[in-house]
């Protein structure tokens, strides 16, 4: 069976089934649920410290956007909502 009939919208084969540590790069919303990648894959030393590395931050990119979370685990938009 190809690969494309087990992916599905937000799944990743790599990130599942391949390399499941790379999931500690996730973030989510606590309020909004919104999911995305953390801001550290985007650091410049952070694809050169390896290979796995860098493909996590090629798959990662490919299927999120970024998401930096604030102390609370909020993302800006439930952030500026939540102080207004």
């Amino acid at each position: 069976m190809p690969h494309s009939k087990h992916t599905k919208r937000g799944f990743s084969l790599y990130l599942e089934r391949w390399n499941p540590s790379a999931k500690r790069y996730l973030n989510t919303c606590v309020l909004c649920g919104a999911k995305g990648y953390s801001p550290a894959v985007d650091e410049p030393d952070f694809e050169r410290l390896s290979w796995e590395n860098s493909v996590t931050a090629k798959e990662l990119r490919r299927m999120m956007r970024c998401l930096p979370l604030n102390e609370q685990g909020r993302c800006a938009d439930c952030a500026a909502r939540a102080e207004s």
